[in-house]
């Protein structure tokens, strides 16, 4: 659905420069685009793709980006004699509906996992409204890794300062915390205790489940500590045509997935765990959990199960659980009242000024001045626009 992702246009500066991806992606343009054919870029920051499209010969290009660095679009498609034939879309893909569907769909809308956001369905809908029968979806198909790895400075990062800290301070209730967070990690070969193991591929010219959940057994070779797990994706983007976030290939921008594994096992070399791995989407956010067990090299176990879950890595105060109970009653605030009346003025042809006139007139004692009356309606309108 190319929902706002919150990059700066540094961020964005840096996926251009970032190879191999970018010259992987560039190379697939060129070999799918025919002189004339429509090109659709989606979720498509500045353009980076759309400009490609147009110098390798696409007759039009549907741009669609909902978040604000769409702006520099067409004054970069203008400083490169393609505005006539580029089309911006600010909004999510999903209500989109084209005149004609495109002979290619390119996209990047990944995180450090392909499970990110809304990725499947904005892609299962590409796929199914706005791609031409027979037409180009890149990328084509991720295949999810994960190995086990021994990491000190990693480690230390969950444990410190909660377990141990230089002042003598008592900070063990922040370690379950830290234990079930995941962290972006560019790890080296010779960190890795196994040999990566696929774990799921995501094909985008089939799937339509969002949610991840499977099993997989990670043999220890050599002995030790195992801090964590690690995971990342070799995309696949055009036929013959990939790169990889592994340890050993270049750094890219995802950076790779590490979660901790709670109490760092010491496995022998030959010894396993026995991993059950899921990802859930929720309310446009990916929950991973990571149920495991460690077992010696002659299958016994070597430790209870444990389950941990970034759901655990989150803070939530009991007023804030309490306000999401299906018996929480709710009470009317000055807040809610002034965005229930500033709602109601909406539908009528009224613009933001009479609106907050009308606001300020009704309530005098909490928007005392037209501008406080002005700010609050554009902040709580605001919350309604994409």
């Amino acid at each position: 659905m190319s929902m706002p992702a919150g990059y700066s246009l540094p961020g964005y500066g840096q996926m251009v420069e970032c190879e191999p991806r970018m010259g992987v992606y560039a190379e697939a343009l060129r070999r799918a685009i025919t002189p004339g054919c429509t090109v659709i870029d989606l979720g498509a920051s500045f353009g980076a793709f759309a400009l490609l499209a147009c110098k390798y010969g696409a007759g039009r290009v549907i741009a669609i980006e909902p978040d604000p660095s769409i702006e520099l679009m067409m004054p970069l498609a203008q400083a490169n004699g393609c505005a006539d034939r580029i089309m911006v879309v600010r909004d999510i893909s999903t209500r989109y509906t084209p005149e004609t569907r495109a002979d290619v769909i390119v996209s990047d809308c990944r995180g450090t996992m392909p499970l990110f956001q809304h990725h499947v369905a904005t892609l299962a809908d590409a796929r199914a409204r706005l791609l031409a029968p027979g037409g180009t979806l890149m990328p084509m198909r991720d295949t999810i890794q994960a190995a086990l790895v021994h990491s000190a400075k990693l480690g230390r990062s969950v444990t410190r300062p909660w377990l141990e800290n230089r002042y003598g301070m008592d900070l063990a209730a922040g370690y379950r915390f830290a234990v079930n967070s995941f962290q972006k990690a560019y790890l080296k070969p010779k960190d890795l205790v196994s040999q990566p193991v696929p774990i799921a591929e995501v094909d985008y010219r089939s799937i339509t489940e969002p949610n991840l959940d499977t099993s997989v057994t990670l043999i220890a070779e050599r002995s030790g500590p195992v801090h964590g797990l690690l995971l990342w994706f070799d995309a696949e983007i055009a036929e013959g045509l990939g790169y990889s976030n592994a340890p050993g290939a270049p750094e890219l921008v995802y950076g790779q997935m590490f979660l901790p594994l709670d109490g760092a096992p010491t496995l022998a070399a030959g010894g396993h765990i026995a991993l059950r791995f899921r990802g859930t989407l929720i309310d446009g956010h990916y929950v991973w959990n990571w149920d495991w067990q460690a077992f010696t090299p002659d299958g016994e176990s070597a430790g209870r199960p444990v389950r941990q879950s970034t759901f655990l890595s989150q803070i939530h105060s009991p007023k804030a659980l309490a306000s999401v109970s299906n018996q929480h009653i709710p009470v009317l605030d000055t807040r809610m009242m002034l965005d229930r009346d500033c709602l109601a003025l909406v539908g009528d042809g009224s613009s933001l000024d009479a609106i907050a006139k009308t606001l300020h007139e009704r309530h005098p004692e909490h928007l005392p001045t037209y501008k406080a009356a002005l700010d609050h309606a554009s902040r709580c309108l605001g919350r309604y626009s994409s």
